[in-house]
């Protein structure tokens, strides 16, 4: 099945509830991403249906891009936003082949990277170092070593602090790092490493 077709299928067939990284508060992105602080620009990667936009809404940042590869996951984010969808710019596609049209200040991901083969790895450090300025930063989680080795389905691959901040090196510099553990609505614990980057 192709790729956008099938998380499309995933987020057709289940309630936001019932998907695994479904999270009510993103605590751990929103401390990473941090106040706006004159920062006004921010790219959310393999958005979904999260609710980080809503708080990044509400913390008063006034250009936010979600991407995501399943058009039925942006189109209930903004459903559930509803007349504060307005402005918020939805992009359906895979971000490893996708142009910015200007730059960013932060780039989040907290849902794609670790599906990523090799050469798309590559082509997304190539996409992210040409969307993040200088001085922007790079926030991205992927699950630990001691994770899943699948998710939805699909495998993944699980890095360290070490392993992680190495493939976007030296483009961006590692500037803090964090540790989770994620709970699924399901009550299964899930370990997630976070890195934040500076693009040099």
């Amino acid at each position: 099945m192709e790729p956008t077709q099938y998380w499309d299928t995933i987020y057709r067939s289940k309630d936001s509830g019932e998907l695994s990284w479904s999270q009510r508060v993103p605590s751990v992105s929103l401390e990473l991403v941090g106040a706006r602080e004159g920062r006004t620009s921010i790219i959310d990667v393999g958005a979904g249906n999260s609710r980080l936009v809503d708080h990044l809404i509400d913390d008063g940042w006034n250009s936010i891009t979600l991407v995501d590869l399943s058009p039925t996951a942006l189109e209930e984010a903004c459903r559930r936003l509803s007349e504060r969808c307005t402005g918020i710019d939805l992009v359906t596609g895979d971000i490893c082949r996708w142009r910015a049209s200007h730059p960013f200040d932060v780039w989040h991901d907290r849902a794609v990277f670790h599906f990523l083969s090799r050469s798309d790895r590559i082509r997304y450090v190539e996409v992210a170092s040409a969307t993040v300025q200088t001085g922007g930063h790079l926030v991205i989680g992927a699950f630990a070593p001691e994770g899943p080795a699948q998710c939805s389905g699909l495998d993944v691959t699980r890095y360290s602090v070490d392993g992680l901040a190495e493939i976007f090196q030296p483009q961006f510099q590692p500037v803090r790092s964090l540790a989770e553990v994620h709970e699924t609505p399901w009550g299964v614990a899930q370990a997630f490493t976070w890195v934040v980057l500076e693009r040099q």
